[in-house]
């Protein structure tokens, strides 16, 4: 049915790598990931795709890591360049497919990629080919596994489709997908008794990219995907931003000393609404600890700040001290750059803590230099 299609022979590769690398060695040892290169040289699809993960993520450091991580997902795919096009084989790891997908999305623009070497290949595509093969791509993985990365995927190209010219293209490959692919249909059915009904489902119009977008972004969500569940609370974010400027404007224009709680019932019920899915999306990311999140949620609980694209307020009716300290420690126990501002903010609204305690405020000062400069120079004047 799909372009990029897998002969399931990846099943076999995943018992051997498991039973003889997993159960032998364990997942993360200097033992197997030896073990994974000498796999993935001999051909294992699954271990190539754990073998670009190491240099992705530079466990390994080379002078092109990107580079080479993309070329090993390629491989584990089976998937090969011609023409400027890619070409799907038949022995190909699914998860990789997305994986390729997320290069071509995101190569030079987001993420870790966008301090990417040159990668040719990516190069030679245009960006809005290179969106529509990476939806290609995404779909066709969702034809064997439900996997996270690519629900999300989908969603975020839907978004774009629109600004890139590409949504015939996506309507028709989504079109078929859902017309053909028991695993897809039941996965948008999924999201709410509505979406049973086949016509809810189809791309009818370019107004529908924005409507099953989201659909997509909350598939990612509820399998605990911490990068959909990041899009959907910056979403609602924008929402209440926006919709708390609407209310406080009203009272304005009502030349009294009204608070925005004392406007109409349905317009604060809404408001209410908007910020428990704010808060639910952010629970969600900081609960598997990911530390942009847990932070936003700390500053949430802390000060009642919510940051949109049109600017900051403050709903300081949601604040509780104890929920904010306890999001900020989890922003720290798998630490990245976002981490940085939540040892800032233990540091700035907890002060008690580390007035008495010289060793525990220079481990805290040690941990944002390393993480993040900007956030260091700021520490230095606390």
């Amino acid at each position: 049915m799909f372009e990029f299609i897998s002969d399931g022979s990846y099943k076999e590769d995943l018992d051997f790598y498991t039973n003889n690398i997993i159960k032998e060695y364990g997942v993360s040892s200097k033992s197997s990931e030896r073990e994974i290169i000498c796999l993935a040289n001999d051909g294992n699809v699954v271990a190539k795709k754990l073998y670009a993960d190491m240099l992705f993520y530079k466990k390994i450091h080379r002078k092109n890591n990107y580079r080479e991580a993309f070329s090993l997902y390629m491989s584990s795919a089976d998937i090969s360049y011609k023409d400027d096009e890619l070409i799907g084989g038949g022995r190909s790891y699914p998860l990789s497919f997305w994986y390729v997908a997320f290069y071509l999305v995101n190569y030079r623009k987001n993420s870790f990629l966008e301090r990417s070497e040159e990668i040719e290949e990516i190069e030679k595509m245009p960006y809005n080919i290179r969106l529509l093969t990476a939806f290609k791509l995404s779909v066709s993985a969702l034809e064997y596994e439900n996997i996270s990365g690519a629900i999300n995927l989908i969603g975020r190209i839907l978004m774009l489709a629109g600004d890139h010219d590409i949504y015939n293209d996506v309507a028709a490959i989504y079109n078929k997908a859902v017309e053909e692919c028991d695993n897809i249909r039941n996965l948008i059915s999924s999201y709410s008794e509505d979406y049973v009904d086949r016509k809810k489902m189809y791309l009818s119009t370019e107004k529908d990219l924005l409507r099953l977008a989201e659909v997509f972004y909350v598939l990612a969500a509820r399998r605990g995907y911490v990068f959909a569940c990041n899009s959907l609370a910056a979403g609602k974010a924008d929402e209440i931003v926006d919709m708390y400027n609407t209310l406080k404007s009203k009272v304005d224009q009502d030349n009294t000393k009204q608070q925005i709680s004392s406007v109409g019932n349905d317009d604060m019920n809404k408001l209410d609404e908007l910020v428990a899915d704010y808060i639910k999306y952010l629970k969600i990311a900081a609960d598997k600890l990911e530390p942009y999140a847990a932070n936003r949620l700390g500053l949430f609980y802390m000060t009642g700040e919510v940051a949109g694209k049109s600017g900051e307020i403050r709903l300081k009716q949601y604040t509780d001290t104890a929920l904010a300290k306890d999001y900020f420690h989890k922003a720290i126990v798998y630490p990245d750059v976002n981490s940085a501002w939540a040892y800032y903010n233990l540091m700035k609204y907890f002060p008690k803590t580390f007035s008495t305690d010289i060793a525990l405020t220079n481990e805290y000062m040690d941990y944002i230099k390393v993480l993040n400069r900007k956030v260091y120079d700021l520490a230095m004047d606390l």
